[in-house]
């Protein structure tokens, strides 16, 4: 197992946190290094009735490491969408989006855990299912140094909780969450596409991707939407089975992002 593909339980420590991180973006400036930033969230209380500590911890471990890795572009993305008023689904998506990027923990209980259960048609994912994949995470060393049985249940809990936050599952009681039939939005995919294709993938490495599987889309399905957005203006592209053209009009994420905001 790569060093780049083992867990870490920072999840324990954030889950999705979307309001804490409307907060901080809409705080956030450009330029600013990450130990200002830290003071000034504690400086004026951005983050309300918590301790130093914890608020410190958001910032660095959650915020800064989703949203300022590698460059500042996630930050400055999510800024613009939410001075044009998108902060619903669309904001979300793209969280867990950049989430799962930057821990392949999330990435892989979404792809390989939630999806899998939603498609065998199971109504219900609870913290012993998640600990029973950590577990064999463990088998499979992509948890280095086997972690207690408690910090294993802290992880499923906060794993389990970002999914409702994400809109994936909905809590039904305090250890059962019902899958949600989830979908992303036509705006995710349209971010989505532009953000491989200036990341430097060529247009059929676009489809194929494997950011689309977090949205529980095939390379069949990604195909046929952007096929269909191809109608509504945002690129004009044929596909035709392996074969994958696409003009794109847009010049730039921040462009894309401004057109997404209006």
């Amino acid at each position: 197992v790569s060093e780049a593909h083992q867990y870490t339980n920072t999840i324990s420590k954030g889950s999705a946190l979307l309001e804490e991180t409307k907060i901080l973006l809409r705080a956030w400036q450009p330029g600013e290094s990450l130990n200002e930033f830290c003071d000034r969230v504690l400086r004026e209380d951005l983050l309300g009735r918590m301790t130093a500590y914890r608020a410190r911890d958001i910032v660095r471990r959650v915020f800064a490491r989703r949203y300022l890795r590698p460059d500042n572009m996630p930050a400055l993305l999510l800024k613009r969408l939410l001075e044009g008023n998108q902060s619903g689904q669309l904001f979300s998506d793209l969280c867990l989006l950049y989430a799962s990027r930057n821990d392949d923990l999330i990435r892989d209980a979404v792809t390989h855990l939630y999806w899998p259960a939603l498609s065998e048609g199971r109504l219900t994912l609870s913290p012993a299912h998640v600990v029973e994949f950590l577990r064999q995470a463990e088998r499979d060393a992509r948890i280095p140094a086997a972690w207690s049985e408690q910090v294993k249940l802290k992880a499923a809990r906060g794993i389990l909780k970002a999914m409702a936050d994400f809109g994936l599952v909905v809590p039904v009681s305090r250890t059962r969450r019902e899958l949600a039939h989830f979908r992303p939005t036509d705006r995710t995919i349209v971010f989505l596409a532009y953000d491989l294709h200036f990341g430097g993938s060529t247009d059929p490495a676009v489809v194929d991707h494997r950011d689309w599987m977090l949205f529980g889309l095939t390379r069949r399905e990604v195909a046929s939407a952007l096929d269909r957005l191809s109608g509504e203006g945002w690129w004009l592209a044929q596909i035709a089975g392996s074969v994958v053209r696409i003009t794109w009009r847009s010049g730039s994420m921040k462009e894309v992002a401004d057109a997404l905001a209006r």
